[in-house]
């Protein structure tokens, strides 16, 4: 039998993408300025007295910081990439004056900095990284990366129309001053690293926020396939496993729509036997049209394997206490309380176990917003997204990813 559905919610809210995103693992990448006493990459082999005023050099570390006098006490003017060359113009107590070209002058550690001739910053196959800019792009263009939604004041709009100019390094700098939007501001960094050549460089950067990039695609698709039914309002049905066709069927024909748990046992089932009633009763159960909390996350979650064509790992129609077992499903850090853990994504299905009679309540994660509020989508009256209400935190059983599940998003996500 169905578990109980969950009847206590907040009103609905929408998630805009960047709520899932600010719950996103710190970056790797950082957005201000960076400190030469930190570990920031390898250090060159060449001593800094085989250098002089005249050399040819490049920076031989992820990033360093060019100054305005020789020490950490001197404003920075620009932090520059691996690989980015220049002229020595001057030395004093270990530090270098640099004129690296187009207006960029100024001091930089010795040890940051190698001989031009010496090893070539890492660089990662250009055409595959033009590809994965591409998918993204594909996916989120319209939507997270979409930089046109910024206001124009904002040093991110502005760095995105110097990169429509083709001013990749005007880009790169603007958007590494702003402190916001870390995803949109990080990837536009990627890419004009890109576009300047500095392909190792720009993979990394991508690379550090590829999950979030993922979440936030694969919300997308999740609520594609959960929004028919948010505009059907399909109901509520006690045991109820209808897919849109033949619930709209069922509406055409003049039907009955939903049932509440109280009805289905005291009119349907014997709960002392939980056999029907009889196979009249049985029969007009199955005019009944609606969706249980179960059966809601079931349909939403076939549908998403199906247009992935992986196979659905479940046959027919289970409860929330089936969803937890281990023959369809794998918990996401069990023990973890209270929900969210960190490894959940969208996709995966949040699960309350009220502790009698098998009741319980399914739904599917979306993400977290700004104020940590955790987001779902669930069969409430009708279908939904939704506020999980902290007060029902109590009654968490765990979260658990479907069989298959990884398989689909790398399918859908290619």
């Amino acid at each position: 039998m169905e578990p109980r559905r969950l009847t206590t919610f907040l009103p609905l809210v929408y998630c805009a993408l960047i709520a899932l995103l600010a719950a996103a693992p710190t970056l790797e990448a950082q957005s201000g300025t960076f400190d030469e006493n930190a570990t920031v990459g390898p250090t060159r082999t060449t001593s800094s007295d085989a250098l002089g005023e005249g050399s040819a050099v490049a920076i031989n570390v992820a990033w360093a910081n060019v100054r305005s006098g020789p020490g950490t006490g001197y404003a920075v003017l620009k932090t520059l990439p691996r690989g980015t060359s220049g002229k020595i113009l001057a030395e004093k107590n270990g530090w270098f004056q640099i004129d690296f070209g187009n207006g960029v002058k100024g001091w930089v550690r010795g040890d940051l900095v190698g001989n031009r001739s010496g090893a070539p910053p890492t660089q990662a196959n250009g055409a595959a990284l033009a590809k994965e800019f591409a998918r993204w792009e594909r996916h989120l263009g319209a939507t997270l990366l979409n930089y046109d939604r910024f206001p124009l004041h904002w040093r991110l709009s502005r760095a995105w129309t110097a990169f429509q100019n083709g001013d990749y390094q005007g880009a790169y700098d603007l958007a590494q001053a702003f402190n916001g939007y870390p995803v949109e501001t990080r990837y536009l960094m990627a890419k004009a690293l890109w576009k300047l050549g500095q392909t190792g460089e720009a993979k990394k950067l991508l690379d550090s926020i590829r999950k979030p990039l993922e979440d936030a695609a694969m919300l997308q698709i999740l609520d594609r396939h959960a929004q028919p039914y948010i505009d059907e309002q399909v109901v509520f049905k006690f045991g109820g496993f209808d897919d849109l066709a033949t619930y709209r069927q069922k509406k055409a024909r003049g039907n009955r729509l939903g049932l509440n748990s109280s009805e289905y046992y005291d009119d349907f089932v014997d709960i002392r036997t939980w056999q029907w009633k009889s196979p009249e009763k049985y029969r007009e159960f199955q005019k009944i049209g609606g969706l249980d909390c179960s059966g809601f996350v079931q349909r939403v979650q076939s549908d998403l394997f199906a247009a992935a064509g992986v196979p659905y790992p479940i046959s027919g129609r289970t409860s929330t206490s089936g969803l937890w077992s281990g023959k369809y499903t794998t918990p996401i850090n069990p023990g973890v309380k209270p929900p969210p853990p960190p490894d959940i994504r969208p996709g995966d299905m949040i699960l309350l176990d009220y502790g009698h009679n098998r009741y319980g309540h399914s739904m599917i994660f979306r993400g977290v917003d700004a104020q940590g509020n955790i987001l779902v989508t669930q069969m409430g009256d009708t279908a939904e997204q939704a506020i999980l209400s902290p007060e029902k935190f109590e009654f968490y059983k765990g979260t658990y990813r479907m069989k298959g599940m990884d398989q689909v998003r790398q399918r859908l996500l290619a």
